[in-house]
């Protein structure tokens, strides 16, 4: 993926890196992108990516919609934090203090992660080796099946000639179902029919489009459907084969299983230090609460009867 192929509104300067001095190059190279005068720094998208878990980052970098997104993302909020700062607006009381708020959450939510990871990891293969050996049972793998089919598109003909054509084959195929395979070679138009006959093997949930597979399980192995549309045109499928679910072995499922383990490790260190922190005391006084209500609703809120909030 060539990142400097992204086209979405941010201008890339061409700047030869021969007539630059070294400290100029280390410049430019701090700057990731601007636009106006928003700015995104290294550090800055370094600590935006920090965010992202680390299972997913390199996923994430990779998917060029979602790195142009990210990217535009905080060129807008650049330029709106660079056009509050030129009014002064970030001098505000009320700003200052919801900057100190968002510094506190993300603050806190770094610590916590920082918390997870320096604490002593658990032995996670055999975690997962102990769990499937007690979950085998949820070990299978899915169902699956062989089919054959024969496709006639939309995209050279009208959906009422494609369906007529498809509907004269299935007929003449309830006569002599041994033609399938002919019909095959002489008119399916699925790209790959030439090469594998028709024949999908081994299919798993989701592998087709709904309606094929829908229909392919509900047949009887040998047996022949209608016609049925999908978005590809109109299939005629003939079902070879059932699969029954079989045990997956431990080497097959070992890295999801120690992914899954590590996570409810992670999960389990984090609800104990939050269970920590919130099993301590409240301190909190009447006058301190009745100053809050006050400082956001005003006397007024006292005055009457029935809007006195509940301070006990």
């Amino acid at each position: 993926m060539n990142i400097r192929c992204f086209l979405f509104g941010i201008s890339i300067l061409a700047i030869s890196p021969q007539v630059l001095s070294a400290g100029e190059t280390q410049v430019q190279t701090e700057v990731l992108a601007q636009r106006g005068n928003g700015v995104i720094t290294q550090s800055a998208f370094a600590a935006r990516v920090a965010k992202i878990p680390r299972d997913q980052r390199q996923q994430a970098l990779r998917d060029q919609s979602r790195l142009q997104d990210m990217i535009n993302v905080m060129l807008i909020n650049a330029q709106l934090a660079a056009d509050a700062r030129a009014t002064g607006f970030d001098d505000e009381q009320i700003v200052v203090d919801r900057m100190k708020l968002a510094a506190e959450s993300e603050l806190a939510a770094a610590w916590l992660d920082h918390y997870v990871q320096s604490q002593p990891a658990a032995d996670y293969e055999l975690l997962a080796r102990e769990y499937y050996l007690v979950n085998q049972d949820k070990m299978m793998s899915p169902a699956k099946f062989d089919a054959s089919h024969i496709l006639i598109t939309t995209q050279e003909r009208d959906d009422e000639d494609a369906k007529a054509l498809a509907d004269s084959l299935y007929d003449q195929l309830i006569e002599n179902p041994s033609k399938f395979d002919q019909f095959v070679i002489e008119y399916s138009e699925d790209p790959k029919a030439r090469s594998n006959k028709g024949r999908y093997t081994s299919i798993g949930p989701g592998e087709m489009v709904k309606a094929f597979e829908e229909t392919a399980l509900a047949l009887k192995e040998g047996e022949i459907s209608p016609p049925i549309k999908s978005s590809f045109g109109y299939h005629i499928i003939r079902l070879d084969a059932h699969i029954a679910p079989s045990q997956r072995s431990f080497d097959e499922v070992k890295a999801q299983l120690i992914e899954r383990q590590r996570k409810m490790h992670e999960d389990r260190l984090k609800r104990d230090y939050l269970g920590t922190l919130t099993s301590l005391d409240v301190e909190m006084t009447k006058e301190a609460l009745d100053e809050m209500f006050r400082s956001q609703f005003g006397d007024e809120i006292f005055e009457s009867p029935g809007n006195t909030p509940e301070t006990e």
